[in-house]
């Protein structure tokens, strides 16, 4: 049986909610919040049956009332539509992750209801946008609820131009290719395959965030979905509070169904970019140039740059990748003068499209693999970096062997533009605007994939030895900065608090004040929550 009718009955009766009840009440009752929305579970059994008794098949109820509801959008296990799905995850960790069902709906309303019917039921869900996370449960979850944004995929440009609605099922590269006859672009992803959604409310750094900063300090305004079901706003006058800590607070609020993001001119999408690879001998230059372009970013904040010490198992080769971006098509940029003095092993550098270079950073990047990332940040000095570069490839020699692995320690800066760019709009919880005078800092990402799950154990290891090792050193150095970057961290790593104790109790604060019963801290158990880090025993 479908309930059509009750359905098309959502949109209003939402509407009116919103209007009502902005912060849940003390009294809320999930039964009563669907009836709201033209849902009355006495029409699916099982499911009315939970108000009167607890159940040990929660999310087979969970799952078959959201069938009876929306039909196909609900995968089950043994499809070959379900099978697909769990494939499709970027890393192997997530698609060995098998959840009760897969839910893919198609507005906010529709969210709205798998929310209320799994905080009904206690089954557990996950909220996937892209599904680019490394580690299982990041964006998936055994045995429960996934829900797949991928139908909420709308990209509007404002009447005025000035801004850009665009749904969390977006790849990076949708958004791009779909605004490029306008000649406007946003801050947001540098790899194709990512999604809106992860991206942003972990942070989200751009090729043009020395300009404007990162991705989460140029949204306007989120829509979001509460646990108590409501859609609200969340911008510099409504819900500013919220606001912020979308800002880098990740999943702990809401699950944002609409991300209204401020627009940049980008006339024909073109700038320059590409991959500059080097050799061992050349490290001590190329480490030069990464310092001085990151020193300097205020004098040409066009430029930017990623730095990634590497091995190529193939050939058992050290090497060094600068991968350079440009915001113009200018390709002889003089902020990068020091690095063209250099003869690159490789040279793939030209002026293109913006959603060309994301291809291309998107191909080191592959499905399929077992990944890790892990994050740190310090005061960037040259010395710091020859010693992460020192310390990666002492830790690589235990691993070097494992079957497939390609690894790297990819270097950032976090510039002075970017650190005056995250004041805008009341700041964001990150807690680098306090620290701000001690910048620039250099953000650490190691990246590891590899083939066989029996070298899981000595790669993490290995991983987080370089960590701890760079960590000591740069606080023996006065050099260290407790900040995780979400988008990079690791399972084993704690993010929000490492935002500081000040920004992670007021997180707690407007999670308290939206979710009272902490329904996405308990129902969602996965990627960071606002306490510690999602594994541990490492």
């Amino acid at each position: 049986m479908r309930f059509t009718s009750c359905i098309l009955l959502l949109g209003a009766a939402l509407s009116q909610a919103v209007s009502a009840q902005t912060i849940e009440s003390a009294d809320f009752n999930a039964t009563e919040a669907l009836l709201e929305k033209g849902i009355n579970i006495t029409a699916l059994p099982q499911l009315a049956a939970l108000a009167e008794r607890s159940s040990n098949a929660a999310c087979s109820i969970a799952c078959g009332s959201l069938r009876i509801l929306y039909g196909s959008a609900v995968l089950t296990e043994g499809s070959t539509a379900y099978d697909s799905f769990t494939g499709g995850y970027w890393s192997v960790q997530q698609s060995s992750v098998d959840p009760y069902c897969i839910f893919k709906p198609a507005s906010a309303l529709d969210v709205s209801v798998s929310i209320l019917i799994a905080r009904l039921s206690q089954c557990p869900f996950a909220v996937k946008s892209g599904g680019h996370a490394a580690f299982a449960g990041a964006s998936s979850i055994e045995g429960g609820i996934t829900i797949a944004l991928e139908r909420i995929d709308d990209i509007v440009v404002s009447k005025d131009k000035k801004t850009v609605a665009i749904g969390p099922g977006n790849l990076w590269f949708d958004v791009y290719t779909t605004l490029q006859p306008t000649n406007l672009a946003v801050i947001g992803g540098r790899v194709s395959g990512i999604g809106v959604g992860g991206l942003t409310l972990g942070g989200g750094i751009s090729f043009f965030s020395n300009i404007y900063g990162w991705a989460c300090d140029n949204v306007a305004s989120y829509e979001v979905v509460t646990a108590s079901g409501v859609v609200l706003t969340a911008s510099p006058s409504q819900n500013s509070d919220l606001f912020w800590a979308l800002r880098g607070g990740g999943n702990n609020f809401g699950v944002v169904t609409k991300f209204n993001l401020n627009t940049i001119p980008l006339p024909g999408h073109l700038m320059w970019g590409g991959s500059r690879i080097h050799t061992r001998d050349q490290f001590p230059q190329v480490i030069d140039a990464f310092y001085n372009v990151g020193i300097n970013s205020p004098k040409d904040p066009n430029a930017a740059q990623i730095m990634s010490f590497a091995y190529a198992q193939s050939v058992d080769l050290d090497l060094v990748s600068a991968d350079l971006q440009y915001a113009k098509p200018i390709a002889n940029a003089s902020i990068f003068s020091q690095y063209f003095a250099i003869p690159p092993f490789i040279d793939n550098t030209k002026v293109r499209t913006l959603s060309d270079l994301t291809q291309q950073f998107n191909a080191s990047n592959p499905n399929g693999l077992r990944e890790t990332y892990w994050a740190s940040t310090y005061k960037l000095t040259e010395d710091l970096v020859t010693e992460v570069g020192n310390i990666f490839y002492d830790e690589l020699a235990a691993i070097k062997d494992a079957a497939g692995i390609v690894p790297a320690a990819t270097l950032q800066v976090i510039s002075k533009g970017m650190l005056d760019n995250m004041k805008k709009n009341g700041g964001n919880p990150l807690g680098l605007i306090e620290d701000a005078a001690q910048g620039p800092f250099l953000l650490v990402n190691l990246n590891m994939q590899w083939t066989n799950i029996a070298d899981d154990a000595r790669i993490m290891q290995a991983n987080a030895n370089i960590i701890r090792r760079a960590d000591a050193y740069a606080k023996q150095n006065g050099l260290y900065n407790d900040y995780i970057y979400m988008n990079y961290a690791s399972q084993y790593q704690a993010v929000v608090p490492s935002y500081g104790k000040q920004n992670q109790a007021k997180l707690k604060t407007i999670a308290a004040k939206y979710d009272p019963t902490g329904v996405y801290q308990r129902l969602q158990p996965g990627y960071f929550k606002l306490d510690g880090s999602p594994a541990t025993g490492l």
